[in-house]
C-alpha cells in the first residue's frame, strides 16, 4: 500500500484524491440517474419501434402477397368461368344458326325441285305440242319437196 501512495505521491496527487474520487463516484450515479438512464430508455424505445416497424412491414408484405395471390386465383377462375360461358354461348348460337341455315336450305331446295317440275312439266307440254305439229309439218314438208320438183 505504501508503494501506492510513493507513487501517487510522484504523481503530485495527495490526500485530496479521495474526495476527488468520491466526487467522480457521486457525479457518476448523478449523472446515471439523470442522463443515462432516459437516454437508454430513449435508445430502447427507439430501437424497439423501429425493430417493430420493420417486423410489422414484413407482415404486411407478407399479407400483400397474400392477397395478391388470392386475387390472382379468382381472377383466373373468374377467367375459366367467363371463357367457359362464352364458348358455350357460341355454341348454342351456331347450333341455332345452323338450324335457320338447314330450314333455309331445306326451303330453298324444295323451291328449286318445285321449279324443276314446273319445268319439265312444261318443257314436256312443248314437246307434245311439237310432236303433234310434227306430222302435220312433216306432210307439209314433204308436199313442199314435191312441188318444188
Amino acid at each position: 500500500m505504501q508503494m501506492l501512495l510513493d507513487i501517487f505521491g510522484q504523481l503530485g496527487a495527495n490526500m485530496s484524491l479521495w474526495h476527488q474520487l468520491a466526487v467522480v463516484v457521486v457525479m457518476y450515479f448523478v449523472a446515471k440517474f439523470l442522463f443515462i438512464d432516459h437516454l437508454q430508455r430513449v435508445l430502447d424505445v427507439r430501437e424497439e419501434k423501429t425493430v417493430a416497424l420493420d417486423s410489422k412491414a414484413n407482415e404486411q408484405f407478407a399479407e400483400i402477397e397474400k392477397i395478391q395471390k388470392d386475387y390472382k386465383e379468382k381472377m383466373s377462375s373468374v377467367n375459366k368461368r367467363l371463357k367457359q360461358k362464352l364458348d358455350e354461348s357460341r355454341a348454342k348460337i351456331i347450333k341455332t344458326e345452323e338450324e335457320k341455315y338447314r330450314a333455309e336450305e331445306k326451303t330453298v331446295n324444295e323451291y328449286i325441285e318445285k321449279s324443276r317440275q314446273e319445268l319439265e312439266k312444261e318443257i314436256e307440254s312443248k314437246k307434245e305440242e311439237v310432236m303433234k305439229e310434227a306430222t302435220q309439218l312433216s306432210n307439209d314438208l314433204v308436199q313442199k319437196i314435191t312441188k318444188g320438183l
